[in-house]
């Protein structure tokens, strides 16, 4: 059985997802894999890659954060280019890139998601640069875009104002933190 975009929404959003998370792997799966073994990966990789992809995209669509207007295999194949990238850049593997990137089958334009994610993963860096507090505020701040109550009760500040207080000193941290490295405040105005 075939479902558009809406009924993968509706299906995952009522729980009656079985069907459709089946669907999803038969689609997208064969694209993720492709790319990943391109870039040396294995079926495993790439089995694992597309797990953690269809997390994300499950957990967007449960916490109502995922936009309707992107093409959901687009999103996930854009989630799993980011993951694995990641995993590359960590264990410092050599990526093969396309010199072309097919995006019309995406129904949508995922360029603009594509950039959004790879500035909050430079910025994720950054963060763990400055401190575990100061990630944690600013992570529950800019990532999750949580309300300053729900950052006092979740982080035991005293007061809304203390959280505000720290969310300053923390963010001219790290205003400080990119004005000093000219290469990565290059770096994230590019992309």
């Amino acid at each position: 059985m075939k479902y558009s975009d809406d009924e993968i929404l509706q299906a995952l959003k009522s729980g009656h997802d079985r069907e459709v998370l089946k669907f999803i792997y038969n689609t997208h799966f064969p694209k993720v894999n492709r790319y990943i073994k391109h870039n040396s990966g294995d079926q495993d990789a790439a089995f694992d890659i597309f797990q953690d992809s269809i997390m994300v995209f499950y957990r967007y669509v449960k916490e109502d954060k995922f936009d309707p207007k992107y093409d959901i295999g687009a999103f996930i194949f854009a989630v799993s280019k980011n993951l694995w990238l990641n995993r590359l850049r960590k264990e410092s593997r050599e990526v093969v890139l396309p010199e072309y990137v097919d995006f019309s089958d995406t129904g949508g334009n995922i360029m603009d998601h594509i950039i959004t994610r790879e500035r909050e993963e430079a910025v994720s860096e950054v963060l763990t640069k400055l401190g575990e507090r100061c990630e944690e505020l600013l992570r529950y701040s800019i990532f999750y875009r949580m309300k300053n109550t729900e950052i006092c009760e979740k982080m035991g500040f005293s007061t809304e104002n203390a959280v505000k207080t720290r969310k300053y000193k923390c963010m001219q941290k790290l205003i400080t933190y990119i004005e000093e490295r000219p290469g990565l405040k290059n770096a994230l105005q590019k992309l």
